[in-house]
Parts: structure tokens; sequence; C-alpha cells
């Protein structure tokens, strides 16, 4: 089958999100008290939570341009046109839109970020974009390492 997608692109962009999530899976092992303590590792962990999202931003619209056809206004309604064309599931949509908003906040309001919040991130939602590779992956029909 003839993909109207750049598939070396996405693999790129999903390798980039992998290596963000293994340097943040240390993050995910540690207790609050103890993440929080270290500002050099509370940086780092949201640089790389930024990196990782927005890996996982760079795939949604290559695939709302490619695939939908549509070009959001927003990251967050990137994610949700995704959903709308059953391209990813709805619930996971959800999940993506919120981490694309907290994002933004890291990106635009830095000083008013909560480190818990980051911290409880690393620990519960990583997983949602293991899952955003897999349903993509299946949905191509194509290896996304």
């Amino acid at each position: 089958m003839d993909l109207p997608v750049n598939l070396k692109k996405l693999r790129q962009k999903a390798a980039d999100m992998r290596r963000a999530l293994a340097d943040l899976s240390p993050y995910a092992e540690m207790a609050v008290d103890q993440y929080l303590k270290d500002r050099d590792r509370v940086a780092a962990s949201k640089y790389y939570l930024l990196v990782a999202t927005e890996a996982a931003i760079d795939i949604c619209n290559h695939l709302a341009a490619r695939l939908a056809k549509q070009a959001p206004d927003s990251y967050a309604e990137c994610f949700e046109i995704l959903a709308q064309k059953n391209i990813i599931s709805a619930p996971l949509a959800e999940r993506l839109v919120r981490m694309a908003r907290f994002r933004n906040l890291l990106i635009h309001q830095y000083g008013d970020v909560d480190d818990r919040k980051v911290h409880e991130i690393i620990c519960y939602n990583l997983d949602d974009l293991d899952l955003y590779l897999t349903e993509i992956a299946a949905l191509l029909k194509a290896d996304l390492p």
C-alpha cells in the first residue's frame, strides 16, 4: 500500500519520543519528595517531557495534514481531529489534548508550573504516548520504533 505519509519522518519523531520517554523513566520511579529535591532533575524532566510532547504533536500535525486533510488551529485540536477521523481512539485523544495543553503551560508560563503535577504526569500519563505510537503503527501497518 502506498501511504500518503512520510514514514521516515514519523519514525524519526517516534524515535525522538521514545528516547525522551526512556530519559523520563527514572523520574517515574522516584517518590515525589525525592524528585522535588533537585532543581536540575526537575528542569531536565520538564525538558524531556517537552521533547516527547513536541514529537507527538509533530506526528499529529503530519497525520492531520496527510490523512485527515485538515490543519488544526491548535496543538490540542490536532488530537481531536485524529480522533474524529478514527486515526486514534477518542479516549486517548482526550488525554493527549490535556498533554498538549500542559505543554503550552510549560512553554508559556514556566514559573506557574506545579512541579508535583509534572511528576504526576511522568508517573501516570507517559503510557499514553506509547499507546499513541501503537495506535498509529497499527493504522499504518508500519513499525514505529
